[in-house]
């Protein structure tokens, strides 16, 4: 900050030139090293870390003529780097980033200065999310989720999955130090403070740190679906001893590797040859632990494996989900024999050698996809473990083409699961018995609407008067159904 008066320049050149500055005695790799503390800093000594760095100092004649390259690159983001704007129609000075600690050996970027500048852009509140692409426009890096899974986030920025869907708090600390004043201000009390905007141009010469207190941006707080935590559904302990050469600081992936890495895909969406389709209860924030513990019961228990249970179910959407997650659970196994037997037929098709060896790779690859969905649980992930079967038979009748054969009629599945879809919750509906038809009394199935009629479900249901030319009998108005159940059905009053 700028003294509240002037210091006489001898003696500011003879601080800067004293023992005081310990930038003098930097290592020789340093470019720095050989510059004296007075070719940079400018009117208060150096030692206390204040003392400002005009830009001239930096863009002088042999150091960084014009200001230094065009764009520069930290981490996963690459920005404007000469002029780089200020977001109030400026451009931040050289010292607002490039700093070094009091006798430190070399000068580097501090990023924390990123944050600072950008804190709003990281600021969760209840009305506004982080703003990410600020920095973020277009990410193109793929790390790993906890259980070794490549998340694309390329392909996470084309189907616009939010960022805070993963990253739940990305920055720590406050930027707020009214106490950094005093140190330059010693002679007067600073009683208001005022605005970034009137502070920051009598100050561009200094480090951010000079006046503010370090904000970091670093994910602080990961989705569980993306960073499993075990002892969300684990209790710690082991049915066999721990080996006597384990430390005590080792974290269960040590052994456990790849465990749930499935799972993990399915609800996250990411599936090979896939485009990415995150399951609908991962983006509305669902995690492991709501599902795999009961409402009301503090965390697992140890010798008790951990299952969905319908508590769950009903502890969010209320009593009339009773009995859903089962229904759901042989709904797709219903399906998934269908599928299986298709697909072992076509296998036995082409048992001969003499058949196309492309026609069996293309049921290997259809037997694959049904494998994945077994060991994934079809249930994280309904409306992509349904597109997956849908897949697994395409590519079980495309072989029958390439070797030449004529393919049998794939099974049918029913209407396909799409978030937003009666399907996407009513999954299995076909089991459920309808009503008598008002005209034969003949009982009404689903099952023959879905597999036989092939008939969607607003072919009956709907809110609304029936459309022209279907009899009220046959439509069911969805306004006007009784809410004790998704089983329980009343037909209005004609």
């Amino acid at each position: 900050m700028l003294a509240s008066r002037t210091v006489p320049l001898l003696l500011v050149v003879a601080a800067l030139a004293g023992a005081g500055c310990s930038r003098r005695s930097a290592a020789a790799h340093d470019p720095h090293a050989a510059v004296a503390c007075v070719g940079c800093h400018r009117a208060l000594p150096a030692d206390a870390g204040r003392g400002p760095v005009p830009d001239a100092a930096c863009t002088t004649s042999g150091c960084h003529a014009g200001g230094g390259k065009d764009s520069a690159r930290i981490a996963t983001v690459t920005f404007t780097h000469k002029n780089h704007p200020d977001g109030r129609g400026g451009s931040v000075g050289c010292a607002t980033c490039h700093t070094h600690v009091p006798g430190a050996v070399a000068m580097a970027a501090d990023t924390g200065a990123c944050a600072l500048c950008h804190a709003k852009d990281l600021a969760e509140t209840r009305n506004r999310q982080p703003n990410c692409r600020t920095c973020h426009a277009h990410p193109r890096h793929a790390p790993q989720t906890s259980q070794g899974v490549s998340i694309s986030h390329a392909l996470l920025d084309e189907e616009k999955v939010p960022c805070t869907r993963c990253h739940y708090q990305v920055s720590e600390g406050s930027a707020t130090a009214v106490g950094k004043c005093e140190a330059c201000h010693r002679d007067t009390t600073v009683a208001a403070v005022r605005k970034a905007d009137s502070l920051h141009p009598t100050h561009r010469s200094y480090g951010c740190a000079a006046c503010h207190a370090p904000v970091r941006h670093r994910v602080v707080a990961m989705s569980t679906s993306v960073a499993l935590a075990c002892s969300d559904c684990h209790a710690p302990g082991h049915r066999r001893p721990n080996p006597a050469d384990t430390a005590k600081t080792a974290a269960c992936g040590d052994c456990h590797k790849d465990v749930h890495a499935e799972e993990q895909r399915l609800i996250l969406g990411l599936l090979p040859g896939e485009p990415i389709r995150p399951s609908p209860m991962f983006m509305g924030g669902v995690t492991c632990r709501s599902c795999h513990v009961a409402p009301g019961r503090p965390g697992p228990v140890a010798g008790r494996p951990l299952v969905s249970n319908e508590a769950a179910c009903t502890g969010c959407h209320g009593t009339q989900w009773s009995g859903i997650l089962a229904r759901w659970r042989r709904g797709y196994e219903r399906r998934s024999v269908w599928v299986g037997g298709y697909l072992a037929a076509a296998a036995r098709a082409f048992a001969d050698s003499t058949r196309s060896a492309g026609a069996r790779a293309q049921v290997r690859q259809a037997q694959a996809l049904l494998a994945f969905l077994q060991a994934a649980g079809a249930l994280h992930n309904l409306p992509a473990s349904d597109r997956i079967m849908r897949h697994a038979l395409d590519l079980a009748s495309r072989a029958y083409r390439t070797a030449g054969m004529s393919a049998p009629p794939v099974p049918e599945l029913g209407p396909p699961v799409q978030t937003g879809t009666c399907m996407s919750c009513h999954y299995g509906i076909e089991e459920v018995q309808a009503e008598r038809d008002s005209t034969s009394g003949h009982p009404l199935k689903h099952a023959d609407h879905l597999f036989r009629a092939y008939l969607p479900c607003d072919a009956c249901h709907a809110a609304g008067a029936p459309p022209p030319g279907l009899p009220d009998s046959l439509w069911i108005d969805t306004t006007r159904l009784d809410r004790g159940g998704p089983a329980s059905r009343r037909r209005p009053p004609r």
